[in-house]
């Protein structure tokens, strides 16, 4: 591995505000403001933004206006208040992180090892003293968010004597930012667990109990101070972190639609570049928090250095910019300041820039920090941590209005649209029309395989090419492709598709004849079960704000057809904004419109309900929407069945733990250099066991030490601080099927550029499986030197 004491980029971010912080020493307000100045300086002026600069134009109309309503609209309530009252708080939910599989991905080799960035839920809570009502908002750094979790905590919820009164299944959302570098099996659903290996209690019971004790504190929060405050409101584009990699699906939308999404050159928008972000602060001037939604897939340590096999848990570019963001804030007056990267409309934008031609692929590469293993997460995590603290720094306008919200179950393989103001917004062309619009049996296509990565129409990608559909299929095409694909070792997918998937919905009694273009792959509906089919749909108000939670991954136009549906409805109560938050309470893959649908990429295969989803979608929030502007109670729909871990447990056990003969736990098998100077990497290698036994939970596997005047060590940097890397090897070739008892834990720090001189050291704690006892232990590196000038900025 290429981790050596090499010269860093020095003008690249290396993720080390803390330095900034810590230099300035004591607790002084005006000190830890200029600290904050200082580091909000260094990012904005970072060279690092060139990675992504050129690639997009602005937006013709940024941001959106406000709502327009007509003249002698009724008086809304609380139309004219503005106080609220709030708390947030964030728990650490760091799964294990040896040998544990991925979420995201769909890939057995796709494994944890190590950490990066810790996990953390973090939770929001709002209450209005106007018409005292209550939300809930938590956000978890996991790949999704399953009925399972969400049901664990609600459970504890109901449970607890303060929160339930206050809390409960319409008022607490609960989402996931996505990220694919973090252990999965939390799901009660097989078609989530099996690339998993089966339910994983351990990782369930970490997110479960993060949760909870982030919402508990958050509540705390709120309760200690009769301080109200504002939320402040902000919008703007963030150009250059994200990309639609579904263009061919993106342009099958209907052209006078596109027409309202065009930038400045008059060339589409194909996904949604805004982020909305909310300031939370007391009118005492105590900042408490900032949420903001955004889209982009957190995938960026795909391009990592690891790449898809053994990966170091990881918050991608999301976790990284919320930590930098709290770190940046950090005050140390007991409350500590709290950061959301919400999800919002991400089915279709992922953070793979793929540049277009030479220039800006130097321009990136010249760009990216030298010796950072996760270079795309940094550049990516960057530029959303720079945009939402200019949003945030610049947030004047105040939400005003009041708290409500509205939840309905949702039974997605039997609804039939009918709402005739649905039914006159569809823009589809007749050729995609049936008489009956309704869903289906949840199921997944040929192209599903094919995966998110941009394949394009006809590309074999994985087991399948992306765009096989059942409509005018090309015959004598297909068996010449899939010729070429058996002499490439490669499935005959377009024939089997042709052949075995456009057939099955003809079957009887599965109700899969509507699924139109789709070549049937699996079926994870009725009889299987695999699959959620009974779903949450949810609404929450803030003031003049709305948030849609839905469980899907959205794509761009879907998302702007549902927020135009619920504005339409919302915006003559006091409604100004809408966004959407996906991959909330529960997950089902993704929705498109039916016109992306027809095209039969990754995400229209996704599209588990079929080519009417998201009429379906659209005519549920308009129901809920229309209840919420007449201030009426919502139909709650069918109760969704109470899930639990299924039989499949395939995961192996936990070994105990060993060392080679004459060695112990902790001992240094590669030591650090004796000096080195801002900008190097500091490396050393531990005798380690497997970090399953203790996740350390809001603790640390990593420290690095500065020894002071004194003699003391003080504790500068941990394995959650992104400078930091706790890259852990097993002995076995493949640990998530056949754990070995040897492993060795490799530590990276990053040393940023403004490190102060002085003496260091590196230090690895662990806890070993010995004959069913923990045995702690510590490992440590020789002390070392840094030298030189420390520059201004990381």
């Amino acid at each position: 591995m290429a981790f050596t004491a090499t010269q860093v980029n020095r003008t690249a971010l290396c993720a080390t505000l803390l330095i900034i912080l810590s230099a300035c020493g004591g607790s002084d307000n005006n000190s830890t403001a200029s600290a904050e100045q200082r580091a909000t300086q260094c990012l904005a002026d970072n060279p690092l933004y060139a990675y992504s600069q050129g690639l997009h134009a602005p937006s013709a109309h940024n941001p959106p206006a406000p709502a327009s309503v007509t003249e002698g609209a009724p008086a809304q309530l609380c139309s004219g208040n503005s106080d609220y009252h709030f708390g947030a708080a964030k728990a650490d939910i760091t799964g294990p992180a040896g040998g544990k599989i991925h979420m995201g991905n769909e890939s057995t080799d796709n494994y944890s090892a190590g950490i990066h960035l810790r996990q953390y839920a973090r939770s929001f809570v709002i209450h209005s003293p106007c018409n005292d009502k209550r939300v809930a908002m938590i956000l978890t750094d996991t790949g999704m968010m399953f009925e399972s979790v969400r049901q664990a905590v609600l459970d504890a919820v109901a449970a607890d004597s303060e929160l339930s009164a206050l809390y409960g299944p319409d008022n607490i959302m609960m989402s996931a930012t996505h990220t694919h570098s973090a252990p999965g099996g939390q799901a009660h659903y097989t078609a989530y667990n099996t690339f998993r290996l089966g339910h994983d209690p351990q990782t369930f019971a970490v997110t479960v109990d993060g949760m909870l004790a982030s919402l508990r504190q958050a509540q705390r929060n709120l309760a200690a101070t009769a301080q109200p405050g504002k939320i402040h409101f902000n919008q703007g584009e963030l150009l250059g972190a994200n990309k639609s990699r579904a263009i061919p699906a993106y342009m099958q939308n209907p052209a006078t639609e596109r027409q309202r999404y065009l930038d400045i050159n008059g060339d589409d928008i194909t996904t949604n570049r805004l982020m909305t972000l909310l300031r939370l602060e007391r009118d005492n001037g105590k900042q408490v928090a900032s949420i903001n939604w955004f889209a982009v897939h957190p995938t960026s340590d795909a391009l990592s250095e690891y790449g898809l096999g053994a990966v170091p848990i990881s918050g991608d570019n999301k976790g990284y910019a919320a930590y930098l963001f709290e770190r940046i804030k950090a005050g140390g007056d007991g409350e500590d300041f709290v950061a959301g990267f919400m999800q919002a409309d991400e089915g279709d934008a992922f953070s793979q820039l793929w540049f277009d031609n030479d220039e800006l692929r130097a321009q990136r590469d010249a760009a990216l920090p030298a010796n950072e293993p996760s270079p795309v997460t940094v550049a990516n995590g960057s530029a959303q941590l720079n945009r939402a603290l200019t949003l945030y720094n610049r947030a004047r306008q105040s939400l005003h209005g009041p708290i409500d919200y509205r939840l309905g179950y949702v039974k997605m393989d039997a609804v039939e649209v009918t709402d005739p103001v649905v039914l006159a917004s569809l823009p589809h062309p007749a050729e995609l029309d049936s008489t009956e619009k309704r869903t289906c049996t949840a199921a997944m296509g040929f192209s599903f395989p094919a995966a998110g990565h941009g394949a394009q129409p006809g590309e074999q990608s994985h087991f399948t090419p992306a765009g096989l559909s059942c409509r005018d299929p090309d015959y004598f095409a297909s068996v010449q492709n899939d010729v070429l694909s058996l002499l490439s070792a490669k499935l005959p997918a377009e024939s089997l598709s042709y052949a075995v998937g456009c057939n099955l919905s003809q079957l009887p009694g599965l109700n899969l004849d509507c699924q139109a273009e789709k070549p049937i792959l699996f079926v994870f509906g009725p009889p299987l079960n695999v699959s959620a089919n009974i779903l949450p749909f949810q609404l929450l108000r803030i003031g003049n704000l709305a948030i849609i939670a839905l469980p899907w991954e959205i794509t761009t136009m879907a998302g702007r057809r549902i927020r135009d549906t619920v504005l339409n409805e919302l915006k003559h109560d006091g409604v100004d904004y809408v966004v959407i938050n996906g991959l909330a309470n529960d997950y089902v893959s993704y929705l498109t419109t039916r016109e992306e649908y027809a095209l039969q990429m990754y995400e229209g295969a996704s599209n588990q309900f079929g080519p009417w989803s998201l009429a379906a979608v659209q005519q549920e929030m308009r129901r809920l929407a229309t209840d919420m502007a007449e201030h009426v109670a919502s139909d709650i729909g069918p109760t969704p069945p109470r899930t639990t871990a299924t039989l499949m447990q395939l995961q192996p056990l936990n070994l105990l733990d060993s060392t080679p003969p004459g060695a112990n736990f902790g001992d240094t098998l590669e030591d650090v250099a004796s000096r080195y100077a801002p900008g190097d990497t500091a490396r050393a290698v531990f005798q380690a066991s497997s970090p399953n036994h203790d996740l350390k939970t809001g603790g640390s596997f990593v420290f690095v030490e500065r020894r002071q005047n004194h003699g003391e060590w003080q504790t500068i940097a941990h394995d959650a601080d992104p400078e930091t890397s706790f890259v852990w090897h097993s002995d076995s070739p493949q640990p998530q099927f056949s754990p070995s008892p040897f492993s060795r834990a490799e530590v990276l720090w990053r040393i940023p550029n403004n490190t102060l001189p002085g003496r260091y050291r590196l230090r690895f704690e662990g806890s070993a499986n010995r004959a069913g006892s923990l045995q702690h232990y510590a490992g440590q590196s020789a002390e070392f030197d840094i030298m030189g000038t420390p520059a201004a900025c990381p």
